[in-house]
């Protein structure tokens, strides 16, 4: 069990739909917050053309307990946050893995 409260580790999946109006489904790996605003990391279930094998996708997220909002990161500064804070709790999840 994560103990840290800043992240909620889910089994779920989320459909997206990409601009050229392709369904991507993916798992969510991971519900974070920074600075009272949370981020989802998403990872494709499935290869998509044009990007890397293994790439997550971040975003913004809302939710009012029924429906979720998703929003692009658009800066460069906010997106290395959140990819930054991401690896971090990787890490912290692979170290507690570890001592289990």
């Amino acid at each position: 069990m994560n103990k840290n409260p800043n992240i909620i580790i889910t089994e779920d999946t989320i459909s997206l739909f990409l601009e050229d109006n392709q369904e991507v489904i993916c798992d969510i790996l991971a519900i974070f917050s920074i600075h009272n605003q949370f981020y989802v990391a998403l990872m494709p279930q499935t290869p998509i053309e044009g990007y890397e094998e293994g790439e997550y996708f971040f975003y913004r997220y809302e939710s009012d307990g029924e429906n979720i909002s998703l929003t692009d990161i658009e800066s460069d500064e906010e997106w290395e946050l959140v990819e930054d804070k991401f690896e971090e709790l990787l890490d912290e999840d692979e170290f507690n893995q570890m001592k289990e």
